[in-house]
């Protein structure tokens, strides 16, 4: 099985402003359609048979509709993880709806909602998911960030999460780091209760690949994910990328697809 883990759609009447939106003040490009029938459409060409749905919001008065939308698009090919925010009043409260709904996890972003994933206002959350569902976190920076600003979701951050909650269940996405590897080296990469997951865009064919190699080996090859980021790179050549890697024909099965099968319960 194919898994990305690592991918983002939005609703057909939204889809375009949020294209807008990532290409000015993100300066993240979209290479592709944001939309459920486009994602479909590029997994079909990619031979994709899941891709994980991360959602993202920006304001907590939006958690609600969002996963509401998200659940309603969960189906054979798409694996929904539900929107967070750190200024959701009831947020286990929302994990168990999220739960009660079929969904498998949530998604973080601390840099597009401005806090720490240590933080203990992330308490109840964290909590209420136990060791049943998984969190992907944002780790590292985005292309728009300056050094003078807050590295919300350093590796160190998270570091600090999984030391609270040993037992909860972490990707750390963008290779652990985004545009941070050197912290991520020091803080996640190896460590034994989190996975990463290989979203480097616009492609993951910007980092090299022996330093790939190095990090996968490092890390061990059974905790990473195939991730691309998608709508904002291409499963198909970031898959090529990894598959032209010197790995064993059982680590790359399990990057591709049944690492994540087993750690999210696909």
């Amino acid at each position: 099985m194919r898994v990305d883990v690592h991918t983002h759609v939005w609703p057909e009447r939204i889809a375009e402003t949020v294209r807008q939106l990532t290409a000015g003040p993100m300066k993240l490009e979209m290479a592709f359609r944001n939309t459920v029938d486009g994602i479909k459409a590029h997994m079909r060409e990619s031979g994709v048979e899941k891709s994980v749905v991360l959602g993202i919001v920006e304001r907590a008065d939006q958690v609600t509709r969002a996963n509401d939308w998200l659940m309603s698009i969960q189906d054979e090919m798409l694996v929904p993880f539900g929107a967070m925010h750190p200024d959701l009043d009831d947020k286990a409260g929302e994990v168990r709806r999220l739960r009660d709904g079929g969904v498998k996890g949530i998604k973080l972003h601390p840099i597009i909602n401005g806090f720490y994933p240590d933080d203990p206002k992330m308490y109840p959350a964290y909590e209420e998911m136990g060791d049943s569902m998984v969190v992907a976190i944002h780790s590292g920076l985005l292309p728009h960030i300056g050094p003078e600003e807050p590295a919300y979701a350093a590796p160190e951050r998270i570091m600090n999460l999984l030391r609270q909650f040993p037992k909860l269940k972490v990707i750390a996405l963008h290779l652990g780091g985004f545009y941070m590897l050197d912290e991520a080296e020091r803080y996640l990469i190896g460590r034994e209760n989190i996975l990463i997951d290989t979203a480097w865009p616009p492609s993951l064919g910007e980092v090299a690949s022996d330093t790939l190699a190095a990090i996968i080996n490092r890390h061990g090859a059974h905790k990473v994910c195939f991730g691309t980021d998608y709508p904002f790179a291409s499963q198909v050549t970031d898959a090529d990328h990894l598959l032209a890697l010197p790995l064993s024909d059982s680590q790359k099965e399990g990057i591709m697809g049944e690492n994540a099968r087993e750690f999210i319960g696909l």
